[in-house]
């Protein structure tokens, strides 16, 4: 038997621990229970199939047992063919296949803890598996924020705040009367709040009535304020990177002035936590009050120095989009790096990763025939991902650039797709 399901809720309400404890679980059968898992993360949503190689990156051994049409898809999406566009419908067949194939030694437990930040195909070729999934013996469940990652079809559980004696439960029964209650009203019963506010409140504090989720990143900023110097830019480092790589990380931040010995602290404060070379933030929220405590100097000095630690060919994708966010005006050479991971995106069916790369491309333009060609090419991947909207708005932009009869044809054939909300006024007029 098999099954999916997506996990709701907003920050701090338990997702990720629900998944950790149900990769706990024993197994179903007198055969090892066998867990994937993926953690999504915002700076690889633009990256394709980022989501999907993480999760089955494990299991590429058994490529080869499946059926050749599937192998060849699901290998040029991890960038492990010949470079030949990797079809959608494929892939997705292909992650189905492979799932069940893992399922044949045992029950399969697939976690993908914040789903909201899968790349787009990633999403799809993992939500088509689910839909189809059996009698295979895979669980797959997905935790997503509340309004994120459609997933029709789907069963859902929404995860609400603790009922006021189970919030009770989770406190120190140490906690001085003023700060439990004053946790107790603010949290409202979010168990990450819970949690993390009795270590930064003190004893006495009045505090203003602030939005929750305002509140969580006040504590947050008080935790990190307190550490080290070093670690304070080993922890901005990895919030501006992402993706957890520690060797990455530490290459980067030794530019800076912080190694090895300035993690334990953030260890230590729980706020981030390394398993298997990965350095992961134990909620969002902590990467989010890292970042906005940084000045707009130190993550520019942060993206230069991550762009520096990235140097083998995998990582060129990466390497581009840091250089780009390092970028303080038009750099030629940036916009050239960016427009070939847009060429990358679009082998691998990644349009809408592509249609973002050009348009930094094109801001980072030095002449206006370069930006305008980038804009175009932005539009048309618009074109080909559905977003027919910003396809048209990149047009325009690029039509204005440039007076050449044959580049406003290609203008005109964006705008006057069905569709795109300038169909039926007729084309443009050069």
């Amino acid at each position: 038997m098999s099954a999916a399901l997506v996990l709701r809720g907003g920050p701090g309400i338990g997702k990720t621990a629900l998944l950790d404890w149900a990769a706990r679980l024993p197994s179903p059968t007198d055969r090892p229970l066998r867990v994937l898992r993926a953690d999504a993360v915002e700076f690889e949503a633009e990256l394709p199939f980022a989501g999907l190689s993480q999760l089955l990156r494990p299991a590429l051994d058994r490529l080869d047992r499946l059926p050749e049409p599937q192998r060849r898809a699901l290998a040029a999406a991890f960038g492990l063919g010949s470079g030949e566009p990797a079809d959608r419908l494929l892939v997705g067949l292909a992650v189905l296949s492979l799932l069940a194939d893992l399922a044949e030694d045992g029950p399969l437990l697939c976690l993908v803890d914040d789903a909201h930040w899968l790349d787009t195909v990633s999403a799809a070729a993992l939500l088509f598996a689910a839909r189809r999934l059996r009698a295979e013996g895979v669980v797959l469940i997905f935790a997503a924020r509340d309004g994120a990652l459609a997933a029709p079809g789907l069963p859902e559980l929404a995860l609400g705040g603790l009922a006021p004696a189970d919030a009770v439960r989770l406190l120190d029964p140490t906690l001085a009367p003023d700060v439990r209650m004053r946790v107790l009203g603010e949290a409202r019963g979010n168990p990450l709040a819970l949690v993390e506010l009795p270590r930064v409140l003190p004893s006495g504090g009045s505090g203003g009535m602030l939005p929750l989720t305002d509140r969580l990143r006040d504590a947050f900023h008080g935790q990190v304020a307190a550490l080290p110097v070093g670690t304070r830019t080993l922890l901005l480092v990895a919030a501006a990177e992402d993706t957890g790589e520690l060797a990455v990380l530490l290459r980067a931040a030794g530019s800076l002035g912080a190694g090895p010995a300035d993690l334990p602290p953030a260890e230590q404060a729980r706020l981030v936590e390394v398993r298997d070379g990965r350095l992961r933030f134990r909620h969002p929220l902590v990467r989010a009050a890292v970042h906005a405590a940084a000045t707009y100097p130190r993550r520019l000095a942060v993206h230069r120095a991550l762009a520096d630690a990235l140097t083998g060919p995998d990582t060129a994708d990466r390497r581009a989009w840091h250089r780009a966010a390092a970028a303080t005006g038009p750099d030629e050479d940036v916009a050239g790096a960016l427009e070939r991971t847009a060429e990358q995106a679009r082998d691998r069916n990644g349009q809408l990763a592509a249609l973002t790369a050009l348009e930094r491309a094109a801001e980072l333009s030095e002449q206006d025939d370069a930006r305008a060609r980038r804009l175009l090419l932005a539009a048309e991947s618009g074109l080909q991902s559905g977003h027919l909207g910003d396809a048209v708005r990149l047009a325009e932009r690029a039509a204005g650039l440039v007076d050449d009869p044959e580049f406003h044809a290609r203008v005109a054939w964006v705008e006057d797709t069905p569709g795109s909300g300038r169909a039926a006024t007729g084309p443009r007029t050069t």
